[in-house]
């Protein structure tokens, strides 16, 4: 049977030392750059050091993580998410998100989650799964001129216990608005 393990590298070591865990942080930036950019190994032990790094365990295997910050807007905004590629299932990206939802951002420090995505990311599919809404986008850097997508959703109140098990919708597909019905008025 398998078993999920998820905290803040601050409280959830997952057996492994600081060295160990942001190691495995900072792989991802070497396997997939072009996806979540690179940061300095310092800046990992930062966010380590503030909690706003996120690692998740699959049966004790390090299998992916979420660096976030917040802001005095009270916004959470996602840095990077990464699932190693062998254990891209939507229910670990699901769990990271979640799990900075509920612990991070609800207790009254945050009132949105938002995150940049470049445009041509397989990524931009999840988003709509876990009810973020696109509502801008912009240049990346001049290097690599990409779009990037601005992906938001409101913060959530947490699961209830009695409510262990959420409904998924049937269909992730998002409604399409009927602009017909909205004339254009200048």
């Amino acid at each position: 049977m398998d078993t999920l393990e998820i905290g803040f590298t601050k409280t959830t070591s997952h057996g492994r030392s600081l060295r160990e865990l942001i190691k495995f942080v900072g792989s991802a930036s070497r396997t997939d750059g072009n996806a979540i950019g690179f940061l300095t190994f310092k800046a990992y032990e930062e966010a380590h050091a503030n909690g706003h790094l996120v690692t998740l365990a699959r049966n004790a295997d390090l299998v992916g993580f979420l660096l976030f910050s917040t802001n005095a807007l009270r916004e959470l905004r996602i840095l990077q998410i990464w699932v190693r590629s062998d254990a891209r299932l939507i229910l670990h990206g699901r769990l990271l998100v979640d799990f900075v939802n509920d612990k991070a951002a609800w207790p009254g420090n945050c009132w949105t989650m938002r995150l940049w995505c470049a445009e041509d990311l397989a990524a931009n599919l999840f988003w709509p799964a876990l009810h973020f809404q696109q509502r801008s986008w912009r240049w990346g850097p001049a290097k690599r001129a990409r779009r990037h997508i601005l992906w938001t959703r409101p913060v959530t109140p947490p699961l209830s216990p009695a409510l262990a098990t959420p409904t998924l919708p049937t269909s992730a597909a998002r409604p399409t608005p009927n602009l017909a019905a909205t004339p254009y008025t200048s």
